[in-house]
């Protein structure tokens, strides 16, 4: 079984992978998306050596039983030059619970721009309250530490449960590995799918002024493009934002830059947002 405090652990351990033929692996998940997600994304890339990750489409289909041990089956559809394409498949038993397209790219010279750029007034993580001490100021211990902990280390610009006067959805925070994740590449991928799907209905949240607890909130289908590979080996600077909800399905998109502006990342996701959330 799953260890009760997922957050003790590293992304290495909390997204293992056991091989168990060829393409094909098998996971322990606690039922949150983003473990998942991390999980499918790591055996996709474990299959193309070499590429980095660019971008992944997903559908979550059914939940995951926590605790529950998945098959994760990887279908080669393409390997060119430039790309390779595949399609990966979670299952438990003979239910598809998610089902993930990801493609990889080979190294390469091309045009390059970037316009969106980061506020020169964003305050740097080491300015900001730890997570012990916001815990302690919220009243919460460690070993249950509400929107805290995790495998990742986080640095709020504010606090984003607690909403805004105006109701905003948009919330700032800097984000990094609370363990190092080395050189391994298709860790690497994994963690920033991890990160994708971590904290992501906290910008519904805040804009329907609703609790925080992740529970009742379901993704339905994300979709994450990467830019450019960067080592995730310091603080990142996460941007999210729910921008629009209807019939019960809340849309956010979520932005990452690297500590030098450079974008790194940018996510998009539709979730179903629980009936006492509104």
């Amino acid at each position: 079984m799953p260890d009760e405090k997922p957050w003790a652990r590293p992304l290495d351990d909390v997204l293992r992978l056991d091989r168990a033929g060829d393409g094909v692996f098998t996971a322990e998940l606690c039922g949150f998306g983003g473990v998942t997600l991390g999980c499918a994304t790591r055996a996709a890339a474990l299959t193309c050596p070499g590429r980095a990750l660019h971008s992944l489409h997903t559908y979550f289909m059914r939940p995951v039983t926590r605790g529950a041990t998945v098959e994760i089956a990887v279908e080669p559809l393409r390997d060119g030059r430039r790309f390779a394409l595949r399609r990966v498949q979670v299952r438990e038993g003979d239910k598809l619970l998610c089902e993930v397209m990801a493609s990889f790219t080979a190294p390469g010279d091309g045009m390059e721009y970037q316009e969106v750029t980061v506020d020169p007034a964003t305050p740097p993580p080491e300015g900001l309250a730890t997570e012990e001490e916001i815990a302690r100021a919220e009243g919460w211990k460690m070993e249950d530490p509400g929107p805290l902990g995790g495998p990742l280390e986080w640095r709020w610009i504010g606090i984003p449960w607690r909403p805004a006067e105006q109701a905003s959805s948009r919330y700032l925070a800097w984000v990094r590995p609370r363990f190092p994740i080395g050189d391994d590449s298709a860790l690497h991928a994994a963690a920033i799918a991890f990160l994708s799907d971590y904290h992501s209905h906290f910008p519904a949240a805040r804009r329907l002024r609703a609790h925080f607890e992740p529970f009742g909130y379901a993704s339905l289908d994300q979709v994450l493009w990467v830019h450019r590979e960067c080592a995730w080996d310091d603080w990142w600077l996460l941007s999210s934002e729910s921008e629009i909800a209807h019939a019960g399905r809340a849309f956010t998109r979520r932005i990452l830059h690297a500590r030098d502006g450079k974008l790194v990342a940018s996510m998009a996701q539709e979730q179903l947002i629980p009936p006492a959330a509104g």
